[in-house]
């Protein structure tokens, strides 16, 4: 009995030597959110933008931890928080923000969020005209056997619209399986900035998603895209999304397409 009291007694020590340590702790949120909030992911996707934090009125809402000298950080481009989850947020009528180190405001929206919806809130633009861009997640239903993939357009200046596809290269005959066509999905059609298509449910394998110019002519099997990223896609019951990020310019550059997991 001596030796489970004393462990009892280090639990609680510890759990109040944590307690007392909350100062440069990740959560912000010191109020629990009630549970008809919603859901918020939160992207960083202005490579113009300084490293930033979002907040809902004055309560910070994502956070980065601190050095190691216990000074506060701040998220950078292409940071997402947090990872492969939502946040719990109000609902509501809410102004967003988006600030930086010093507390100066980047950019600022009134948004109303909806009680149990998913939604992304993305930092994005090119400098000195910077947007928060708030985007209901419409999350397909809970399926361990299906797995689903959409596509978002953040990517600031780009000067047309655009097509987005998943390709799946086609698979020849081997002595245990068939040969496999080439299948061509589209994700999402003539899409502007600050838009993004539906779920779209794709099989397990191989594939390279395709963005092209939708004011051109082109065979999303042969033609070249105006970007693109490939990913082996394996993982059933998870959702995904393809965003595109950052500022247009020619030549591209690296670091503009990627995909995240949100479910």
């Amino acid at each position: 009995m001596k030796k489970i009291f004393n462990k009892v007694v280090l639990v609680l020590a510890i759990g109040t030597f944590f307690t007392g340590c909350e100062e440069n702790a990740i959560p912000e949120l010191t109020t629990p959110v009630s549970q008809d909030g919603a859901k918020a992911k939160f992207f960083f996707h202005s490579d113009a933008a300084p490293a930033a934090n979002f907040f809902f009125g004055n309560e910070k809402v994502t956070a980065a931890g601190s050095t190691t000298a216990g000074d506060e950080q701040a998220l950078a481009y292409k940071a997402v928080y947090p990872s492969n989850a939502y946040a719990s947020v109000p609902a509501g009528n809410v102004t967003i923000s988006a600030r930086d180190l010093s507390g100066a405001e980047i950019v600022s929206t009134q948004e109303t969020l909806t009680a149990g919806e998913n939604y992304s809130i993305y930092l994005v633009g090119a400098a000195d005209d910077f947007e928060i861009v708030v985007m209901e997640d419409n999350l397909p239903p809970d399926d361990e056997v299906k797995m689903y993939w959409r596509f978002v357009h953040t990517m600031a200046n780009v000067p047309f619209t655009v097509d987005a596809y998943a390709v799946k290269a086609a698979v020849p005959v081997t002595d245990n399986a068939p040969a496999q066509p080439a299948q061509v999905i589209p994700l999402a059609m003539d899409v502007d900035f600050g838009e993004g298509g539906e779920y779209v449910e794709l099989e397990p394998g191989s594939y390279t998603f395709k963005i092209f110019n939708s004011t051109e002519d082109y065979d999303p099997l042969t033609s070249t895209p105006f970007i693109l990223h490939s990913v082996n896609v394996g993982t059933l019951g998870r959702s995904y999304t393809t965003q595109i990020r950052g500022t247009y310019s020619e030549p591209l550059g690296s670091g503009k397409i990627d995909f995240w997991r949100d479910r």
